[in-house]
């Protein structure tokens, strides 16, 4: 009896055992999927024993739950790391995902996705996700990746991060890419449409010493020689990383003891709205063809908050804790830095900037400009810093500055800079030019001048010397102050606006302007960080928010306003009157492109090339052509609205053997003319879409 019992413990033991969801049988993958295919978590865990190839056209979809351990190898040296990192025949020790096709995988926040090595050693590492050029758009939602270290695809081509995407296009949103030798890598292209949203990206600490070595970028996004608008890198926090990136609209990231590196191209690119926090340098690089927009910040680095090298930059409405920023040296002058605050920084400004207006530099080491240089310095605040090297340099104009309280022993002076209309504590001598209208003040004086100066507080109080003692500058001033208030009024009451000396304007109301929200008008859903132009000027620019809603300042006029966002047509809202002191409000349509809910990148099957309309804008007609093979019938044109309501088809021209061409006179299916607005084409064969591109038509 007492045998019996004790069996019958140990059989239901044995039995929980083996149903225990610990210990299912695993599922070794690997070699093609040649179709689609899903994973679940019924099935854990998927075990990657061999390069898992997603064949072009095909799925995988993996849901909430799964674990995937992908087979990986040690990587403690060079030796081990080329002979196990490398694809050698079509093969390599550590395994990865080639993927021709597409993943699906998107977790919940209650069941995510693993993605993992499946041996448990501190020393192996897996390879990589590899979405090749010729991929579909693949999606990653609340995913994690560990432990990848790359793969050598061929000499000179290394597939780094744990996501390597040369298709340049994807959507990966809320997943942790933790411990690996870089995260995510992009090579955008021509057709890309790429957006890395709400993650978390950190280094980590359990990578070995040598993989250490092995990490070129923790991040890497953009391409220089395409368009940055379809590139968006939002809400993101950064961890111990070193970022590189061009042509992006970076928004709204937090980023800890991380960098940013501007790959220097035909870049444009627009960084708004992020926290960079125990740097050593935020944001740095750059090259003589970039255009870079650095805009609404908060930097707390330890040594530079921006060091652009050579680059066209505008730098505005930041502020500097504990850092400064430089720009270019060694060039013509280039670039603006306006309505900035910097404090307690060793170095506050350096660099041939063509323009510094609106800017308060106060407790710092050092305030600098490069020698030789002819900035216009306006409107500016230096207090309390300890040597202002080289900032009165050969024909360098102050303008309505105030400078006291600054260490100026020993400062060396070139050229005849001229002081105009600025209130000084010491004297103008020669070779200083006195050019009218300075106040000089003693530390008494000084005083009165500021709200509170000793806490930073620089607005003016009522009578103080700085208001409407200004040189007149109406006509080719910026039209706003510090606090984007009228930057020219009649603080006195004396019946006459002067401009005040300093960054704020007393007394001044506020500007009017945009706000409004972007949205999607089929979904009602709102959409986020869409980046919004005036006149579609890049240095005039805001991003709506996490829910969709923007403001911007701007004197009373009529602008037009830009929108784009990638996986979103772009719209323009024409002739936005904006009354002084008041907010117009504008709701944008942000509208998907119809028929292209998967975001679906041609074959090279279909050997689709040059897809493009000219002239664009066009009025009253363009003609779009494009080059193809491999066709069973003629291919056709399909003509959509903003609204995606079909306009027009169109059958093309036939000009040899792989040219098509097709004329499309701005008419519906009735021959009747449309309105003026943007439309999109997309290229329809053997009866299948494979492409599309926007148009203008402007009256």
């Amino acid at each position: 009896m007492k045998f019996s019992f004790l069996y019958l413990l140990f059989v239901l033991f044995l039995f929980s055992f083996l149903l225990s969801p610990f210990h299912l049988s695993s599922i070794e993958v690997g070699g093609h999927l040649t179709e689609d295919t899903t994973w679940s978590p019924v099935n854990n865990p998927y075990e990657v024993t061999e390069i898992l190839y997603v064949d072009a056209s095909v799925a995988l979809t993996i849901l909430p739950g799964t674990e995937i351990k992908v087979s990986g190898a040690s990587c403690t040296n060079w030796v081990e790391n080329s002979q196990n990192f490398w694809l050698i025949n079509g093969d390599s020790v550590a395994k990865m995902f080639w993927v021709d096709g597409r993943i699906i995988a998107e977790g919940t926040e209650q069941d995510s996705i693993l993605f993992t090595r499946l041996q448990d050693d501190p020393d192996f590492y897996w390879g990589t996700i590899y979405i090749t050029e010729q991929a579909d758009i693949s999606r990653f939602k609340q995913c994690k990746f560990e432990f990848t270290a790359g793969i050598g695809l061929a000499v000179g081509n290394i597939a780094y991060g744990a996501i390597s995407i040369y298709n340049g296009s994807g959507i990966i949103n809320n997943c942790l890419i933790i411990n690996n030798t870089s995260s995510i890598i992009t090579r955008v292209n021509d057709i890309n449409k790429l957006e890395i949203s709400e993650n978390i990206i950190e280094h980590g600490s359990s990578l070995n010493d040598f993989t250490l070595q092995l990490r070129p970028f923790e991040f890497s996004a953009g391409n220089s020689a395409y368009g940055y608008e379809h590139v968006l890198i939002s809400e993101n926090d950064f961890q111990d990383c070193f970022l590189s990136f061009d042509s992006s609209n970076f928004t709204n990231n937090n980023l800890n003891r991380s960098t940013i590196f501007i790959s220097p191209g035909q870049n444009k690119s627009y960084i708004s709205n992020c926290e960079f926090i125990n740097c050593d340098e935020g944001i740095s690089g750059g090259g003589s063809a970039d255009s870079i927009y650095i805009n609404n910040n908060r930097f707390y680095c330890n040594y530079e908050g921006i060091d652009i090298d050579e680059a066209y930059v505008e730098i505005s409405d930041n502020y500097f804790e504990g850092c400064g920023l430089s720009g270019p040296s060694e060039y013509e002058l280039i670039g603006i830095v306006k309505n900035n605050i910097i404090t307690s920084s060793g170095l506050a400004i350096s660099g041939r900037f063509e323009e510094i207006y609106n800017n308060i530099f106060y407790d710092c080491g050092m305030v600098s400009s490069v020698i030789g240089s002819s900035n216009t310095f306006s409107n500016n605040i230096m207090i309390n810093n300890n040597n202002l090297c080289n900032l009165v340099a050969d024909t360098s104009v102050h303008e309505n500055n105030i400078l006291i309280n600054n260490d100026i022993e020993g400062v060396d002076i070139f050229g005849n800079p001229i002081f105009r209309n600025c209130i000084i504590d010491f004297e103008l001598e020669y070779p200083l030019i006195d050019g009218g209208g300075n106040i000089i003040v003693d530390s008494l004086q000084a005083q009165s001048i500021f709200e509170d100066i000793q806490n930073g507080d620089f607005h003016l109080v009522p009578g103080s010397i700085a208001i409407d003692a200004g040189f007149d500058t109406l006509g080719y001033y910026y039209p706003f102050d510090l606090d984007y208030n009228h930057r020219i009024w009649d603080g006195d009451g004396n019946g006459t606006a002067i401009i005040d000396i300093g960054p704020y304007e007393y007394g001044a109301p506020a500007f009017g302007g945009i706000q409004g929200i972007t949205y999607d008008p089929t979904s009602g859903d709102f959409v986020d960080y869409v980046l919004i132009k005036i006149n579609n000027e890049a240095g005039e620019f805001t991003f709506s928010d996490s829910i969709g809603a923007f403001e911007y300042k701007l004197p009373a006029g009529v602008y037009d306003v830009y929108a784009e966002r990638v996986f979103y047509d772009d719209v323009l809202e024409y002739q936005v009157e904006v009354i002084d002191g008041q907010f117009t409000e504008l709701d944008i349509p942000m509208t998907q492109p119809v028929r292209v809910e998967e975001h679906e990148i041609p074959h090279n099957s279909s050997l689709i090339s040059h897809l493009s309309n000219y002239p664009n804008p066009f009025n009253p007609s363009t003609t779009i052509r494009f080059e193809t093979t491999n066709l069973h019938e003629l291919p056709r044109i399909e003509i959509y609205n903003l609204k995606g309501q079909k306009v027009k088809q169109l059958v093309s021209d036939q000009l040899s053997a792989d040219q098509h061409s097709v004329v499309w006179n701005g008419t519906d299916e009735n021959n009747k003319p449309v309105a003026s607005g943007i439309y999109f084409y997309q290229l329809i064969v053997d009866n299948k879409p494979v492409v599309n591109n926007k148009m203008l038509l402007l009256k």
